[in-house]
């Protein structure tokens, strides 16, 4: 049996779905990772929606992890997620997190951007007309783990 390494924490904020990604992902995380995305992202199938992921601290994806990602969002993609806005927090390997999420999302159906905070995320995904949940990111916020 092999462990999870790496967290998260996914919430639906309106038509946009936030997840504030930790630590360097295996497979099983980025299947167990899947499988809430799915259930919070259910509501929003077959109509327009973007992400928000907030990418905290020391994140990476080993190989088998970022190949198994690519598949996860090709199949969002292919069920309505079309923007995807990426917060590059503070980080030593934050060239190589960007060339890795470069990687998962080349060529797929999917506009990538990646944003240095999250107002400027939110301001990208805004000219798209995307419906950000303000309470509903406060409370995602609420209920992240204290720095």
């Amino acid at each position: 049996m092999k462990f999870v390494h790496g967290e998260f924490r996914v919430s639906c904020c309106g038509n946009v779905v936030v997840t504030h990604a930790y630590g360097p992902w295996n497979q099983e995380c980025v299947n167990n990772f899947a499988s809430e995305y799915r259930a919070k992202s259910v509501g929003l199938l077959n109509s327009p929606w973007s992400d928000i992921v907030v990418v905290v601290g020391e994140s990476l994806l080993v190989p088998d992890a970022e190949r198994l990602l690519r598949e996860k969002v090709k199949a969002a993609s292919s069920a309505g997620l079309s923007h995807v806005a990426v917060v590059l927090g503070e980080s030593t390997v934050r060239t190589t997190t960007k060339a890795q999420l470069d990687k998962v999302y080349q060529g797929l159906n999917v506009h990538y951007e990646c944003f240095d905070t999250l107002e400027e995320a939110m301001k990208w995904l805004q000219q798209f007309s995307y419906d950000l949940d303000v309470s509903a990111l406060e409370a995602h916020y609420q209920k992240l783990p204290s720095s």
